[in-house]
């Protein structure tokens, strides 16, 4: 049974928060929702933007070389690092993975506000999934950080690009059907590979058939395309 599950964000793996602005802010004219926020004990920073349509994207920086997000900018380069789907409660989601046989680790109910779990790349296709429960929105979080920090959010350029989501690559669209309708999407499958969408959502996932499984890119309409920068981050694909 599929587990009633929304896209949140896609996150991005950079070496520094600064250079990779320049492409994900200044050129594609995303608006910043929060400011750069670090979590010492996971060693690293983030911060989140938003574009026209309402996509979302958070970039993650290692501020510690024993941090997750060190471990994978060293194995896999500035790159897609996750894809978060909330979910209305957290446990009930969990079990229903592990129904469908799909080992669920590292999950977390200890913060009140954010519960998580993880797909490993190893059961996800070559990409982390995180299945989150937030007790705030979107703008509630913006605000909470404003709170904090005095942020106020910034729009998205008017003329900026829309953030469509991640393309995948797959050597099996048959698990990757599977996988993602247990997740909560709708896929469809066109003559190159699949479509996973979710009702009245600004991100879809895009799965191509590749040798082998994990991220390409991130597509963009209302931009040219752009390729993978280990300064920067993952490709830009034009949507």
């Amino acid at each position: 049974m599929p587990i009633d599950s929304r896209p949140d964000h896609v996150a991005i793996a950079v070496p520094e928060l600064g250079p990779a602005t320049a492409r994900w802010h200044d050129e594609l004219g995303g608006g910043y929702l929060e400011p750069r926020v670090v979590t010492e004990a996971a060693g690293f920073a983030t911060c989140q933007l938003h574009y026209r349509g309402g996509g979302k994207l958070e970039l993650l920086e290692p501020i510690s070389e024993d941090g997750f997000a060190a471990r994978f900018i060293r194995r896999f380069g500035a790159q897609v690092h996750h894809i978060t789907l909330t979910v209305p409660e957290l446990h009930p989601a969990v079990e229903e993975l592990g129904h469908a046989g799909y080992q669920v680790v590292d999950v977390s109910t200890d913060d009140e506000l954010w519960h998580e779990a993880f797909l490993r790349p190893s059961e996800a296709g070559g990409v982390l999934v995180q299945i989150a429960r937030s007790a705030y929105t979107t703008m509630e979080w913006a605000e909470h950080w404003g709170r904090e920090t005095g942020w106020v959010v910034e729009q998205p350029r008017p003329d900026g690009a829309l953030l469509r989501g991640p393309t995948l690559g797959h050597p099996d669209l048959d698990a990757a059907r599977r996988l993602w309708e247990v997740l909560g999407g709708e896929v469809d499958a066109d003559a190159d590979g699949l479509w996973v969408t979710w009702p009245d959502a600004a991100l879809s996932i895009r799965i191509e058939q590749r040798d082998h499984a994990g991220p390409l890119g991130v597509r963009f309409d209302g931009t040219s395309a752009r390729t993978s920068d280990q300064r920067l981050g993952a490709a830009v694909l034009a949507a």
